[in-house]
């Protein structure tokens, strides 16, 4: 059960980066704190040079961890542009509907066998969802309209479907092809920041004003790229020996934890209602993976 302990640890440190990031977006655009953040990885990913099997090495394993960087590059854009503009008492529980995304990318190709109450789990879900997005000053069919309206929901959604695609790439990385986790630290990391380099000047940045972030909110940013590296190689242990499907239900219950934390560190509403939804949507997930 190593495993499950490196998947809850993985779960911790993710809620902690997205307190830390949702703080951090009050003064900073999305797009400066995304690279800042990438930039800062680099070097707290450089002690992992010691422990890299350079005969793993491979053209085809740098295109793996390319592939992986890539997704987890657009989803934390994705998740920062949301949070920023999002309560995170409402965001942090729709994340929590990766795990069914994964789990159903992981049976396409991978061939992980799903269990039977995959159905009462996306039912969940679902339900959860809905009761999220439910408002005393709306009707019932809110939600579904808010759904659809809401780019900052879509972009959550799509998110999801990146994260997902990263989780099954990670998996065989780690699993199927035997590549050292020190050796996906180091290139995961360095192919994220040289990512953000042409992309911050696409969505309105540049490099100065991401060192002007450094400088005006250094000590947030080093927070949340501590807590993100950190999940990340918990994630990566824990994926080496159990299922897509089930790392990312248990690592997708820091949203419970992110709703009831953040929720009150940042005075957000219906506080209640909201955390009873993370809890249904985690359960559903549960219930998928396990």
């Amino acid at each position: 059960m190593t495993w499950f302990i490196f998947a809850l640890l993985s779960a911790l440190f993710l809620s902690a980066s997205t307190i830390a990031e949702k703080h951090a977006l009050k003064r900073l655009h999305t797009i400066d704190l995304s690279a800042a953040v990438a930039f800062v990885n680099v070097i707290l990913a450089l002690p992992f040079l010691f422990f890299i099997d350079f005969s793993k090495v491979t053209l085809f394993s740098l295109a793996l961890i390319f592939g992986s960087a890539l997704a987890a590059a657009i989803a934390f854009y994705l998740v920062a542009k949301a949070v920023r503009h999002l309560q995170i008492s409402f965001a942090a529980p729709l994340l929590s509907l990766s795990p069914g995304t994964s789990a159903l990318l992981g049976y396409a190709i991978l061939g992980e066998v799903l269990g039977g109450s995959d159905i009462l789990g996306i039912a969940a879900m679902i339900v959860g969802s809905y009761i999220l997005t439910l408002d005393p000053q709306h009707d019932l069919l809110y939600p579904v309209r808010f759904f659809f309206k809401s780019r900052y929901v879509h972009f959550i959604l799509a998110s999801l479907l990146f994260y997902s695609l990263g989780a099954v790439i990670d998996r065989a990385i780690v699993f199927d092809f035997e590549i050292p986790i020190a050796n996906y630290m180091v290139f995961v990391h360095l192919f994220i920041a040289l990512l953000y380099l042409p992309a911050i000047y696409l969505f309105g940045g540049s490099v100065r004003s991401a060192l002007r972030a450094l400088s005006s909110g250094g000590e947030n940013i080093f927070l949340v790229a501590v807590f993100t590296i950190s999940y990340r190689f918990f994630q990566m242990n824990a994926l080496s020996a159990a299922f897509v499907g089930v790392v990312s239900a248990i690592k997708r219950s820091s949203s419970f934890f992110t709703t009831l934390v953040g929720g009150e560190l940042f005075h957000e509403r219906n506080l209640v209602r909201k955390i009873f939804a993370s809890l249904l949507i985690v359960a559903g997930a549960l219930l998928i993976a396990l």
